[in-house]
């Protein structure tokens, strides 16, 4: 492997292991095998670290979305959604470098996505048009949908975080699966 490409993967490990705050080039260096300096011939800074490592968990992120099958629109929406929740449950560090990290690869509202620069919000956009066409959702700005969607998820992807829940994992799975549920009735939800 080459060594950008080690660095990298050691600086997703050193991010799942130690999080954010306590991330170390000199650690990503000893684990990748290489001296410090090694490092900054690759990555400038630890900034430009953390948005190859942003660029890097957006690819899991969206392969991920891209496992999705489900051919009814809302069938997709409920499970892009539990799988976000579950990458936040399974791959924290990933999650945070996708949703949590300032880095130059986040995407920001409403230009970012209006733009498509969003690849799983565009998907998740694609899927409410289709469910209002079909009149399965209620007509309305497809994209705030999206949002309103995602809002939900992540603030309880950031309480769970947080320690507020005291459930056991499919419990809360259960939980956020509900509190979807609410969100597509408020957005005129039929079955």
């Amino acid at each position: 492997m080459p060594a950008k490409q080690r660095i990298l993967t050691c600086a997703l490990d050193e991010l799942q292991r130690s999080g954010v705050e306590r991330f170390s080039l000199r650690a990503v260096g000893v684990a990748a095998g290489v001296t410090p300096m090694a490092v900054y011939r690759h990555y400038r800074n630890r900034e430009d670290l953390l948005a190859a490592a942003g660029e890097e968990a957006f690819a899991v992120w969206k392969a991920r979305i891209g496992a999705i099958k489900a051919a009814h629109p809302l069938d997709w929406l409920r499970q892009a959604c539990r799988s976000y929740v579950e990458f936040a449950l399974d791959e924290p560090a990933l999650f945070d470098a996708c949703f949590v990290l300032r880095t130059s690869v986040e995407r920001l509202y409403p230009a970012d996505f209006i733009a498509g620069k969003s690849p799983v919000i565009a998907l998740a956009v694609k899927r409410i048009e289709e469910a209002q066409a079909q009149g399965k959702l209620a007509p309305g700005d497809p994209l705030e949908a999206a949002m309103s969607l995602w809002a939900q998820l992540h603030g309880l992807a950031m309480l769970h975080r947080s320690g507020r829940f005291a459930m056991k994992r499919e419990d809360y799975l259960g939980l956020c699966a509900r509190c979807v549920e609410l969100v597509l009735t408020g957005l005129g939800a039929r079955r």
